[in-house]
């Protein structure tokens, strides 16, 4: 191990010097002694000495073994939220291994793309149609969207090296902004989104349905994802005008070729998946259910084969990252944790002096600069999250009012920074656009952003009956 490894590990080492006191006065002797794993575990991950994954396990032996935790250790393996998004990450696999993502982009693009402008719509378009069923924005937009549009740009004459800005810049930069806008729309489509609903429940009570989701977030993040594609085409003006897509569209399909009979049959499974989803409210049959479910048919259908399933680490390291650190969440609300710890708030703070909206908006900025300190968006959730939730206990905010607000800073703040989410270092690295324009952007479209789901989601919110502070 070298020092700065070292260095890293030892800092997240030192909460654990704290059972070596006594709890604070109030506080379940559970809690205190489940606190400092989960402190070193946050620290872990920001400063990341090892994988998400590696970190959990790590802490979560640790704790077993020092606190006799075994029980604790292993909850989150057993609850739905987790099993929902490794489950999803098993779907997005096969739409992966048939290609049928690559056809659905290579006809959008036949579609819109006879203009630069209309080529950043197709990606946009071609992102949103699959994010309900790949929660990875690293294997969706990083994965599969970006390599289309990547050698698009190639093909035109736009590389890194030579005329980025010919269309190179503008497709890498404007996916960044799609991938959070379709990532936050769909429960599904995005993995941190399984934290925050966890948190949501485990704290606020609530319990929040794929299709109530859906409706809390389709219009005001459609309208960001609508209006992207010219803004960035704006910032990041193509050189190049008109562009054959009918030929680009054609060559792509032709190598793909005929569709075959598993993309036909994975297809029907993901219409039938979103009409389960969205009706879920009637039929009663659970979000995750419905993943399990087309996991199995897809088995028995020889869309998926278990080999390559099991081979996937991406999946197991979701597994164990989630389960882990939902676990540890959730075993530390059980304790009562956030409750004393919101009772210490009301104690000695005077919240009588904020609004609800001006406590909302402290909030939700303090929460967009810590973006700067995570390399994820699923570490910013499990930290940041149950503390934005427990200060707004503490304050008597309405529930619905948190999650819509908070939900919304954790994944549309990710713009700030090309690290802050999976999908990031993949269009980054690509080459085309610098580092000081991008997180420039970044800003810019985190504030637009702001603007726009207050503007037009609050409103929309108090029409749905989920906003109460105005």
């Amino acid at each position: 191990m070298d020092t700065k490894k070292l260095v890293k590990f030892v800092i997240c080492f030192l909460p654990l010097l704290l059972l070596f006191t006594d709890p604070p006065a109030g506080m379940n002797p559970k809690a205190w002694g489940l606190f400092p794993f989960y402190v070193g575990t946050i620290l872990g991950i920001m400063l990341h000495p090892m994988t998400e994954a590696a970190v959990l396990m790590i802490f979560l032996g640790l704790y077993a073994v020092i606190m006799k935790g075994q029980a604790v250790a292993l909850s989150g393996f057993a609850l739905n939220m987790t099993w929902l998004v490794v489950g999803a990450f098993v779907i997005a696999q096969a739409f992966r291994d048939t290609q049928l993502g690559k056809r659905i982009a290579y006809h959008l693009i036949g579609l819109f793309g006879k203009t630069s402008l209309g080529l950043g719509y197709a990606a946009a378009f071609s992102d949103f149609v699959i994010a309900p069923v790949t929660p990875s924005n690293a294997a969706r937009t990083g994965g599969i969207i970006f390599p289309i549009f990547r050698s698009v740009a190639e093909a035109l004459g736009s590389t890194p090296e030579h005329n980025p800005n010919a269309i190179g810049a503008y497709l890498s930069q404007l996916l960044y902004m799609v991938t959070m806008c379709t990532g936050i729309t769909f429960l599904t489509g995005y993995a941190a989104n399984t934290v925050a609903w966890a948190m949501t429940d485990q704290l606020l009570g609530l319990e929040v349905s794929w299709m109530q989701w859906t409706t809390c977030f389709i219009v005001p993040a459609g309208i960001v994802l609508l209006i992207s594609p010219w803004i960035i085409h704006k910032i990041y003006k193509p050189t190049i005008g008109r562009i054959d897509n009918k030929k680009i569209a054609r060559e792509g399909l032709d190598a793909l070729g005929p569709m075959t009979g598993n993309e036909k049959i994975l297809l029907c499974l993901f219409v039938l998946a979103i009409a389960l989803w969205a009706t879920s409210s009637y039929t009663k049959i659970n979000s995750t259910a419905v993943v399990l479910g087309f996991i199995a048919l897809s088995l028995l259908t020889g869309i998926l084969k278990w080999k390559d399933i099991a081979v996937n680490s991406q999946i197991w390291s979701t597994l164990a990252w989630y389960g882990g650190i939902l676990g540890m969440a959730g075993a530390l609300n059980k304790f009562k944790f956030f409750n004393w710890m919101a009772q210490w708030l009301q104690t000695y703070v005077d919240f009588s002096s904020f609004s609800h909206v001006g406590l909302l908006i402290t909030l939700v900025f303090a929460g967009t600069a810590c973006r700067y300190l995570f390399v994820s968006c699923g570490a910013y959730m499990a930290s940041v999250i149950p503390v934005q939730y427990t200060i707004g206990l503490a304050a008597g905010l309405p529930a619905w009012d948190m999650f819509v607000v908070f939900v919304t800073c954790g994944v549309m703040g990710a713009y700030v920074t090309h690290y802050a989410n999976a999908a990031g270092p993949v269009l980054f690295g690509a080459g085309y656009v610098p580092l000081k324009k991008w997180w420039a952007t970044g800003l810019f479209m985190t504030l637009l952003s702001y603007v726009i789901f207050a503007l037009i989601g609050v409103p929309y919110w108090k029409l749905i009956g989920v906003f109460t502070s105005l």
